[in-house]
């Protein structure tokens, strides 16, 4: 996955961060109502793209949970959500169907991306810098009371596992040609995607957020 603070939701972010998140998340809003017709699973205009937004930002602010330098911040999370709910309202149970679409697709193309990767086919970027696998995470947390999701929680914790064995694998060819191991050791989260969030759905509902 990406590995800056303004991409990583579990990287500590500063002020200055939150609202540059903010102002993507509006964008986002914005952008996805006003072209909703032009909307595809993986071109300009995304009918995800204001939830991939929202949950790294709302993961963002509950990292600063109680401090005042936050309190705009706060206000304009919930003024840009409450754009976001009325789209949602307008856009009725087509729009969740549409998201649930964009889940199928995603995931379809993660396993297409590891199939590739084992055939030495990667394309430009690799697998890593993709932002696909997070995705699917925020689209499953998103969908799970809409939705059966279970099947597709189990199909992405089996790519997770291969995943992380084609990382390991690179990790230790890595080391026996330089030498040295790679940079911290990772070898991806344990946890599936849809738990790397510190606030999930269920969360965010009692605290008073979507």
């Amino acid at each position: 996955m990406r590995h800056t603070c303004e991409g990583n939701p579990m990287e500590t972010p500063t002020i200055d961060d939150i609202w540059n998140r903010l102002h993507r998340y509006e964008t986002a809003v914005h952008e996805t109502r006003d072209h909703l017709s032009e909307c595809s699973s993986f071109g300009r205009y995304r009918i995800g793209s204001p939830y991939f937004e929202q949950y790294p930002l709302r993961a963002a602010l509950d990292t600063f949970k109680d401090d005042v330098r936050i309190t705009g911040a706060l206000a304009e999370y919930e003024r840009i959500t409450r754009e976001l709910e009325f789209f949602e309202s307008k856009g009725g149970k087509a729009c969740r169907e549409r998201l649930y679409c964009d889940l199928l697709a995603y995931t379809e193309a993660y396993r297409t991306m590891l199939c590739y990767h084992e055939f030495g086919m990667d394309y430009e970027g690799g697998i890593t810098d993709s932002p696909i696998r997070e995705e699917i995470g925020i689209l499953l947390w998103e969908l799970r009371k809409d939705f059966p999701t279970d099947d597709i929680e189990r199909e992405i914790s089996y790519l997770d596992t291969i995943f992380r064995t084609i990382r390991e694998v690179e990790r230790t060819e890595y080391a026996v040609i330089s030498g040295t191991d790679t940079p911290g050791g990772a070898t991806g989260s344990s946890d599936p995607p849809w738990q790397q969030y510190p606030s999930s759905r269920r969360q965010k509902e009692q605290a008073g957020f979507r």
